[in-house]
């Protein structure tokens, strides 16, 4: 029996055999028993590159659908990551949100590979993803798959903790207008308006503009005096997604996105401590994201097809501001203009051709390029353009050894200006246990190769051309970080309605790659030998000024180290349960414990996983079309790295309150949300950055 199967999932038109997922699960199920069994299974496209059942998949992943978005409330897409088990979500005011998977988070979520349908949007600076800037909303996204173990077997480095793709929705689904208003305290709104062509038409397509503004963060002053940074940004977001079958077998989609807005951070001047308030007052930034995307799509066959896509992605920042160089209790006049302008670009263009080279054998093979080039004089204290390119081949292949055992080899090989040649392997044996369980055994090796900011990096501070101060140095070449990684898991869904997810891991780390501080010398304070730069083979540039240092503490500069081993071990399950008419609990949790070796340098490592964490969505339906729903989240004891630093026992509860109305069927709908319900969040740091609950009311309207 061949089922053929035609799903929609955003730019690429996915032609899998179905046939294939009920021939190593049925068994000697009846035809219509599996049909039925296979339309309760969702397809997952992230873990190998090819149109999966999750119980073929090499890798762990985790679906958040279109009803969990809904359900949850979020606004931001960062926050949808909470449901996932094992990840680690947090906001601060000096940059972008950032998420971590088991632990080693910090400002900067440089560890996990996120795709916006299929495309990377991971910044080239720090590697990191600059959450609050994509040019998607979350009204756009149709799911988001999660893989939740390094994946460099499909997608080569940086795919080292995880690979988040998000899936927008496909205009070829939608037709009409809808529009969503989303009012809250502390002049929070967020407005948005998706105008579909009509379902008739040859090209489909969707129109879709959007305007949000909060206050994340206000100031306060600390126990010691000091006031804090503070923040609030707006952002309007644009964009345009255009599909075309143009025949029955090519499939062309162009998508267009632009974000643009006002940050707003800094600290406020408070009293006489003027320390902070100096280097860092008040300001407004301005940010603008741009994205192209462009994919052709030939079908040769219902298990076979060739595409190509090309992607553009641009960042310019411009931010600047006059310091004030007087000193508290120096007599020194003055200002220093500080410029933290950016420009980004990057340039990617990939191949992927995919088919069954025999009858129980899928392969797919591909290749892909990437050029980045960036600008900013403050990060890399020249105002020339750095330019990388990286080049890569990956492949994946899937042999059905039997009727209920499946072989997958994947690998990618690859060359990065950053790290030189790499070749990151995985292995996996799927083995189906019943119709409708299947157990996985995966082994493999992925790496983290050093970002621009990593291998190039000098920040500076100058006055009158010489540098006054110094952030991040790139001072030693660094090696990339190396992770070995092998898991069990098991996939099942024992009766209808209810799926099961459940894993083992561990996962050595060598070579992680971090900064650490050290000082160079000034001419007011002598540096004490443990700490000077020059004991740990660190030198200031020529044009280093000892004598004007700004004070004692911008002699102290970060230099980046490959600084040691850990491992990292544990367990995570998700149950998901959904019941018609009555409604869905999806519940999760993770344990993990890090163990670091002896050589390792910073062993605040081993405090930067909660031991335990749990995220809970109950999704209820009530009489008269309401529905309510209840997110609870919690983490243990935990440190964020660098920037942050410990965060206590935390839990976090948000509430929804529904209502449809109109025409039955109608997605017309009033809501109340309210989050972080309590006492104010500390993330990121328990001392100095408490995030603002949030209530808001929303209302849809759908025609």
């Amino acid at each position: 029996m061949a089922v053929e199967c035609v799903r929609d999932v955003g730019f690429r038109r996915v032609l899998p055999m179905c046939a294939t997922v009920l021939y190593v699960f049925a068994g000697s199920v009846e035809a219509s028993e599996a049909d039925a069994f296979f339309e309760e299974v969702p397809l997952v496209l992230t873990a190998s590159r090819l149109a999966q059942s999750p119980m073929l998949a090499p890798a762990p992943v985790t679906l958040i659908d279109r009803e969990m978005i809904e359900a949850s409330g979020f606004t931001e897409i960062h926050d949808l990551l909470r449901l996932v088990p094992g990840f680690q979500v947090a906001d601060w005011p000096g940059g972008s949100p950032t998420v971590a998977n088991h632990g080693i988070g910090d400002a900067y979520d440089r560890r996990i590979k996120v795709l916006v349908d299929g495309r990377t949007v991971n910044n080239p600076i720090w590697g990191d993803t600059q959450w609050d800037n994509l040019t998607i909303r979350v009204d756009d996204i149709e799911r988001i798959e999660v893989v939740r173990s390094a994946n460099g077997g499909a997608y080569g480095a940086n795919a080292f903790q995880g690979v988040v793709n998000i899936i927008t929705r496909s205009p070829v689904t939608e037709d009409g207008y809808s529009v969503i208003s989303r009012f809250g305290v502390d002049g929070f709104y967020d407005h948005g308006v998706r105008v579909n062509g009509p379902a008739d038409s040859p090209v489909a397509w969707r129109l879709s503009a959007s305007t949000r503004s909060a206050a994340t963060f206000e100031s306060f002053v600390r126990s010691n005096g000091e006031n804090e940074l503070q923040e609030a940004f707006s952002r309007e977001v644009l964009n345009l997604q255009l599909v075309s079958q143009i025949n029955p077998q090519d499939r062309l989609s162009l998508h267009f996105g632009v974000s643009q807005g006002v940050d707003t951070r800094g600290y406020p001047e408070m009293g006489t401590r003027l320390r902070n308030f100096q280097l860092d007052p008040v300001q407004d930034g301005d940010i603008r994201n741009q994205t192209v995307h462009a994919a052709w799509t030939r079908s040769y066959s219902t298990t076979s097809e060739l595409s190509l896509q090309y992607f553009y992605q641009g960042q310019q920042a411009r931010r600047a501001w006059e310091i004030d160089v007087r000193k508290v209790g120096e007599a020194r006049d003055g200002t220093i203009f500080a410029d933290r302008d950016i420009d980004v670009s990057v340039n990617n263009l990939e191949v992927q051709l995919s088919g069954q080279i025999l009858p129980s054998v899928e392969a797919l093979i591909g290749a892909g390029a990437r050029h980045e080039r960036v600008r900013s004089a403050a990060f890399f204290d020249t105002d020339a353009a750095l330019t990388a390119t990286y080049w890569q081949t990956f492949g994946n292949l899937t042999w059905q050894a039997t009727d209920a055992m499946a072989l997958n080899l994947g690998g990618t090989y690859e060359h990065h200006d950053y790290s030189g040649k790499l070749f990151s392997p995985r292995v996996a044996i799927n083995y189906a246990l019943t119709p409708t369980a299947g157990l996985r055994v995966s082994a493999g090796k992925a790496y983290r190769a050093p970002s621009l900011i990593e291998s190039h990096g000098l920040e500076t501070l100058r006055e009158d051309g010489s540098i006054v101060n110094i952030g991040y140095n790139a001072a030693q070449p660094v090696d990339p970080e190396e992770m070995r990684f092998f898991e069990i898991g098991l996939v099942a869904r024992p009766m209808k309605g209810l799926s099961v997810d459940v894993r083992v891991f561990r996962e050595a780390y060598s070579g992680y790659l971090d900064s650490q501080s050290c000082r160079l010398p000034t001419a007011a304070v002598p540096v004490p030998s443990k700490e000077r730069c020059s004991d740990v083979g660190v030198f200031p540039p020529a044009d280093w000024s000892a004598a004007n240092a700004l004070t004692y503490q911008s002699a102290k500069t970060k230099r980046f180290l490959n600084l040691g081993n850990f491992v990292a071990k544990g367990g995570e399950y998700t149950v998901d349960w959904r019941r018609k008419g009555w409604g869905r609990v999806v519940f999760s949790q993770a344990y993990i414990t890090l163990n670091a070796s002896d050589d390792l340098v910073d062993r605040d490592i081993e405090l930067s996983a909660p031991q335990v964490t749990t995220s809970l969505l109950f999704m209820k339906d009530l009489p008269e079309r309401w529905r309510a729903s209840l997110g609870y989240y919690h983490n243990d004891d935990m440190y964020w790295l660098n920037q942050g630093d410990r965060v206590p026992n935390r839990d976090r509860i948000d509430l929804r309150l529904a209502k449809r109305f109109g025409p039955p069927g109608a997605e017309n709908e009033f809501a109340l949300v309210m989050q972080n319900l309590g006492e104010i969040a500390t993330e990121f740091h328990e001392g100095r950055y408490r995030h603002e609950p949030l209530i808001y009311a929303s209302l849809r309207l759908v025609w």
